[in-house]
């Protein structure tokens, strides 16, 4: 029998997450990972089927997607992780989904449009937080401002949840790759200095300071928008950080150093800290005229409950056969429209 669908790194703190949540939904998916212990213990919990391989076997990852329709990648990082499973991918026929927020990924993937095409598989990375819900704002603003050339992005989590492990080594490992904004329709590394903007995401306004965000490079696909920033409201001590980075980023290029950073990760969320939290996305596009279109987005906690709900109506999307081959975002291949499939999600027009 044809299975649902195979998810790789089912047993990391968001993989173990949104396995459990597509249980919960009805889907049977068929997990798997490179620990035996961790993958069997998971898959007897849940009665579900498992698969055991690494992702330097390329054999082994075939064999394991041969009867795959998709694949919901989410170990990372996916600067080591992601070529190894879209190969496998492009080689037996199965669409390949990530959780990926990293621009380098996305650019790697983009540059197989025409392979995919080809071979009829779909490549759509960042189907959690990274991106959806800023990718199909950013669509939402390029339709109710058509002649829009500039486009602002940001986002502000209120409550008591941090981010995933995971997503902490991500960006630990991305440190040495530096800034990144959309200018003119080019990536470019932007002015050395903390840049701030004051927003307003339904309470107040707030401090929020520039970020290197997956939408400097999705949205553009997505909107053909040619300049893009985004921003995040984040803690004091963070903001510091920050500003030291510019000085401090040859360092990083140190695995060691790297390394070093990687012994001060966080443990995970608990659930009731998740569900504490709220995730707050506000986006503005203006056009040469110095017209404007303001919305925002409200909704839970992003680094698990988002993340997991999202990447789950995508795969249903995929599995019902709503596919597009090729390199994909979120909003370009499921519309603007698509992040409120997500349950608790809620959208507005402020200007």
């Amino acid at each position: 029998m044809r299975l649902d669908f195979l998810l790789y790194g089912a047993t990391g703190f968001v993989g173990d997450a949104i396995t459990r949540l597509a249980v919960r939904q009805g889907l049977r998916p068929v997990i798997a990972g490179r620990d035996a212990g961790k993958v069997a213990q998971l898959a007897a919990e849940l009665g579900v089927e498992f698969r055991v391989f690494s992702l330097d076997n390329p054999t082994a990852i075939d064999a394991a997607l041969a009867d795959a329709p998709a694949v919901l990648h989410c170990a990372g990082p996916y600067l080591y992780t992601s070529r190894p499973v879209a190969d496998a991918c492009l080689r037996t026929g199965a669409h390949y989904l990530d959780l990926t927020g990293e621009i380098p990924v996305y650019e790697a993937l983009a540059a197989r449009d025409d392979e995919a095409r080809a071979r009829g598989v779909m490549l759509l990375p960042g189907v959690g937080f990274d991106v959806v819900p800023t990718d199909c704002l950013a669509l939402h603003l390029k339709q109710r401002l058509p002649t829009a050339n500039r486009l602002t992005l940001a986002f502000y989590s209120e409550g008591p949840a941090g981010l995933p492990p995971g997503t902490q080594r991500t960006l630990i490992e991305l440190l040495p790759y530096g800034d990144r904004v959309r200018r003119d329709g080019r990536l470019e590394v932007p002015e050395r200095g903390a840049k701030t903007h004051s927003i307003d995401f339904g309470g107040g306004s707030v401090e929020a300071t520039r970020l290197t965000w997956g939408d400097v490079f999705t949205a553009y696909y997505s909107t053909g928008i040619p300049n893009i920033e985004d921003y995040a409201v984040l803690p004091k001590a963070t903001r510091r950080q920050m500003a030291a980075l510019d000085y401090l980023r040859p360092l990083f290029k140190s695995a060691a150093v790297r390394g070093f950073l990687k012994c001060g990760v966080k443990d995970g969320s608990t659930a009731g800290e998740r569900a504490e939290t709220f995730t707050h996305v506000w986006g503005e596009v203006e056009d040469p005229q110095g017209r404007r279109a303001v919305s925002r987005l409200h909704g839970p906690e992003a680094g698990v409950i988002w993340t997991a709900r999202a990447a789950l109506q995508a795969v249903k999307r995929v599995l019902a056969g709503d596919t597009s081959p090729g390199f994909q975002t979120s909003a370009r291949a499921y519309g603007a429209d698509f992040v409120l499939e997500c349950e608790g999600v809620t959208r507005e027009d402020v200007l």
